[in-house]
């Protein structure tokens, strides 16, 4: 499964690498990236461990909005690959700080019933209008965050994606009962969350 996993990426990659929005994107995210991780690091005081949780989180998620824009789908490859290096970072960081391991295990676990468990009951209310890939990100976004980080991410990534909405419909771009991705917006949320410091 590993072996198919690394040649669809591979494949994919390839055909996307010819866009140049996708080169562009692609810098842009590495970029931010950079200047987040050094800000967090020198004015917020983060961590090395939390910092690579934020990037790997960030750069999964560049991934997935843009083949959620594209194909409006979010590929369970990804997210399963994400679960499991948050799985090793989180056996380094309790390996480093043994006395706070049991209150990091609860807050990445707590961060993913909040997230996912917010947009599954979202599923059902809108019946399909959120899909089940949202629901599965916010879950996996949670074990990154934790409890307090991934109400910031919600709360971000719904203002940013009700603010885009409204301005397309006024430029009647868009109707009321169309979708979106869902995903960019995650993005930007993470962005705001981690350029605010939380």
């Amino acid at each position: 499964v590993n072996m198919k996993f690394l040649k669809k990426s591979k494949r994919w990659m390839k055909a996307h690498w010819q866009n140049k929005s996708f080169r562009i994107f692609l810098a842009v995210n590495i970029l931010l990236v950079v200047l987040l991780s050094v800000e967090n690091m020198l004015l917020f005081s983060a961590g090395v461990l939390k910092m690579l949780r934020y990037v790997i989180l960030l750069c999964g998620v560049a991934v997935i909005a843009c083949i959620d824009r594209r194909s409006k789908r979010i590929p369970n490859e990804i997210l399963l690959a994400l679960v499991y290096i948050r799985a090793l970072v989180l056996i380094a960081e309790c390996v480093m700080y043994p006395s706070y391991a049991l209150s990091m295990i609860i807050s990445a676990l707590l961060g993913s019933i909040l997230g996912g468990g917010m947009f599954l009951i979202c599923y059902f209310i809108t019946r399909g209008g959120v899909g089940m890939g949202d629901v599965k990100l916010f879950f996996v976004a949670g074990l990154y965050l934790g409890s307090g980080g991934i109400m910031a991410v919600i709360v971000t990534t719904v203002f940013s994606s009700a603010v885009y909405s409204i301005v397309q419909l006024v430029r009647k771009k868009a109707k009321l009962k169309d979708e979106i991705a869902f995903a960019p917006f995650v993005w930007i949320g993470l962005i705001l969350t981690m350029a605010l410091g939380i």
